[in-house]
């Protein structure tokens, strides 16, 4: 899992150079980066941490609740915080999240327009969007799960076809097994009474 990491990150590295030889975004001058900066404070990048952090550990409940249906709350609050805690200590080192987000609106803005942004984003409409950004968001997805939920039918039609017409078929799902039978209470042992 470990190699898999480095091997994306470099990957992801290597691919956002050569975007930007690319698209000719020129040099990062330190002008730039601090407006970059400053603008990724204002639209809330170091909160990616906390959401990575609790989004991984959520993922995770229902896996580790099948091995050990016991497993404590407390068990996922140390994990998800020890993932966070690693994360933050990481946001502003050299290589860490600021520094590579900074690459990715370097390679996407010209320093003009990094600068026209953070002046919508201080502005009262720009402050109003980030104000509601999360709550917007999340109405926006539950709006098209609930959008794709319409169309349940249609969609599990059209993938059951292009399965048949590679003349594959989905796994059966495994087979609850049955409930036992109640246990009859247990018999009084008639040498415990007195």
């Amino acid at each position: 899992m470990k190699q898999f990491a480095i091997y994306a990150t470099a990957l992801a590295l290597t691919f956002t150079s050569n975007a930007a030889i690319a698209q000719g975004a020129g040099e990062l001058t330190p002008a730039k980066r601090t407006e970059i900066k400053a603008l990724l404070e204002l639209t809330g990048v170091r909160a990616i941490p906390d959401q990575i952090a609790t989004n991984t550990v959520q993922s995770m409940v229902g896996g580790v609740r099948q091995l050990d249906p016991k497993f404590p709350d407390k068990g996922f609050v140390a994990m998800r915080d020890a993932m966070k805690t690693t994360l933050d200590a990481k946001v502003d080192a050299a290589g860490g999240l600021i520094e590579q987000v900074s690459l990715v609106y370097h390679n996407a803005f010209t320093a003009a327009e990094i600068s026209e942004l953070l002046k919508f984003y201080q502005g009262p409409v720009g402050k109003k969007m980030l104000g509601l950004q999360a709550k917007v968001n999340s109405e926006t997805f539950q709006t098209a799960m609930r959008w794709a939920d319409s169309l349940a039918t249609e969609v599990d039609a059209k993938m059951d076809a292009a399965l048949k017409k590679e003349n594959l078929k989905l796994p059966d799902p495994p087979k609850q097994a049955a409930p036992a039978a109640p246990k009859a209470p247990a018999k009084a042992d008639p040498a415990s009474k007195k």
